[in-house]
């Protein structure tokens, strides 16, 4: 479950009158099964939860932690040592989480219903949770990062509003010890990356599906509205019947957006791709053979493209993972994109299974 589920869900709780608790991980150091950002709501006399802040007794724990101080409005912040023996329940990950749990009624509608506004249009700001322990919650939400400082009572100094640029800059969340040493929690949040996927074939659909699974927001391009509508595309966020010649021009491409290229065939897949290079898009990939990239490459060179950009297309697409069903082809892609949008154009990273023949002493 995404943020943006939370939010919603918190919001409908709260609306209908009942308290809700919102879980989450502030901090983590080592090897831990929630990490910074993760977040749980618990609610109601059975309590009822929705999300994960990495599962475990830490998160029982927690679950039973937040049940008992729902009647108030507070916070309170928890820390759990994980390396313990190996018959130890709380774990043997070697590593300390933080979680912060907050109690909100219904005076925070407003908040939770505004947040999940945002994150359903694509937009993106900066919630900052004051620490106070036994004090109600304060949370504080700017959708605009420079307007930091506008929050003149929680007493930023020009460092602080500094650091919490840079994270914002790298969309990253963390908790923060102010320069007047009050403590608080720094939740960004990113504007959801747009994918747009020229082709509603059935590649398409399963492309759209898992892309949504990871947050991306998804408009599907085609020119034959027998393939692009909504009885195909029920999740999607657009859909745009065009021919492949004129689709650009009803189209917004900025750098948070992502293009996937699979058409019904080679002269089609050319059309698109000479207009995509010419955007400031993030990634650009597209489906076809060595031979097939190579002659699209070898035309759009002839036609003036740059080679600079000719050389941001991902062609073959998708990451190697010996995929053969449509379905495991559209999960290379998906893989590709967050691989772009969380680690930048690295080359693929290794395998992250430990050898068998190592010691746990050896491993520490």
């Amino acid at each position: 479950m995404n943020d943006l589920e939370i939010y919603k869900k918190a919001a409908s709780i709260l609306a209908s009158g009942e308290n809700v608790a919102l879980v989450t991980v502030i901090s983590a150091i080592g090897s831990t099964p929630g990490k910074v950002g993760y977040k749980m709501l618990v609610w109601g006399e059975n309590a009822a939860t929705v999300g994960t802040v990495g599962g475990g007794l830490v998160e029982a724990e927690m679950i039973s932690t937040a049940k008992n101080m729902l009647p108030e409005t507070e916070n309170q912040t928890f820390r759990f040592e994980l390396s313990g023996i190996e018959d130890s329940e709380k774990g043997i990950c070697g590593g300390a989480i933080e979680l912060l749990v907050e109690t909100f009624d219904k005076g925070n509608f407003s908040l939770f219903n505004e947040l999940s506004s945002v994150i359903e249009n694509g937009g993106e700001g900066v919630l900052i949770s004051i620490i106070s322990p036994k004090k109600p919650p304060e949370r504080i939400f700017v959708k605009d990062a420079d307007h930091i400082g506008t929050s003149a009572h929680i007493g930023f100094s020009g460092g602080d509003i500094e650091s919490i640029n840079k994270l914002v800059a790298k969309e990253q969340s963390a908790k923060k010890t102010l320069d007047n040493g009050r403590e608080i929690f720094i939740d960004t949040i990113a504007g959801q990356p747009m994918l747009f996927i020229f082709g509603a074939g059935h590649l398409s659909y399963y492309i759209s599906r898992y892309a949504k699974s990871v947050d991306f927001r998804v408009a599907v391009c085609d020119g034959r509205a027998e393939f692009a509508n909504k009885e195909r595309f029920p999740d999607v966020d657009n859909i745009i019947v065009e021919s492949f010649e004129r689709v650009f021009d009803k189209i917004c491409i900025d750098r948070n957006s992502y293009i996937v290229i699979v058409t019904r065939g080679h002269k089609c897949d050319e059309i698109v791709l000479e207009r995509a290079v010419q955007t400031e898009t993030k990634y650009i990939g597209m489906i076809g053979s060595k031979r097939k990239t190579a002659t699209v490459l070898k035309r759009l060179r002839e036609k003036g493209i740059s080679e600079e950009a000719l050389r941001r297309v991902y062609s073959p697409i998708g990451i190697s993972i010996g995929a053969l069903t449509p379905q495991e082809i559209a999960l290379s892609i998906v893989c590709e994109l967050t691989k772009i949008r969380r680690l930048g154009d690295v080359p693929e990273t290794k395998h992250m299974t430990i050898s068998i023949s190592k010691s746990p002493q050896e491993i520490l």
